[in-house]
């Protein structure tokens, strides 16, 4: 789904006519792509989180059984989630003001657009992950447990390290 399409298909009376004007249309269409990015990173947190729900149940499940050991480093984990889920949440939408260093183009929008939207990825394999993990911990396979949590703590370290090439991606650096 492009939220940029929905975005714009959603315009009022007033944004069709005022897009007819020139220099008004360039702006409207930078801030539906800024929109656009705000709701998919939006989305993305939402997404981010629910997977963090479900590792929480998981380290829940750890504390008894043959997970106890393993519940420190699942704890490392679920806090880097969460340090990434905060990071999505706060990251800038391309925004850049008059007077700011580095201009933001539309171009350079579609690739923290395509950016976040590959990101989505990194929430199925996060998921993968955790169905892991939840699998090892319902067969009760201590030697299943140990491994399942460092792929989810490799998957979500993953996850946080591409999440930080983002700024790169607009600068060409990434």
């Amino acid at each position: 789904m492009d939220l940029r399409q929905t975005i714009s298909d959603h315009e009022n009376w007033f944004e069709s006519i005022t897009g007819k004007i020139p220099l008004y249309k360039g702006y409207k269409e930078k801030e539906q792509r800024r929109e656009a990015d705000a709701l998919l990173r939006q989305h993305l947190a939402q997404q981010f989180g629910e997977q963090l729900g479900r590792a929480e149940d998981a380290a829940n499940q750890m504390l008894t059984g043959p997970g106890l050991m393993q519940l420190d480093e699942m704890g490392k984990g679920n806090i880097r989630l969460q340090t990434l889920i905060d990071k999505i949440k706060t990251a800038a939408q391309g925004y850049a003001g008059l007077f700011d260093a580095i201009k933001v183009k539309e171009d350079e929008l579609d690739i923290l657009y395509q950016f976040d939207y590959n990101m989505l990825l990194k929430v199925d394999e996060l998921g993968e992950a955790v169905d892991n993990l939840q699998t090892a911990l319902d067969t009760g396979d201590a030697d299943q447990i140990a491994p399942a949590v460092r792929r989810y703590v490799k998957t979500v370290g993953e996850a946080s390290s591409t999440f930080d090439k983002r700024k790169d991606s607009i600068l060409g650096l990434a």
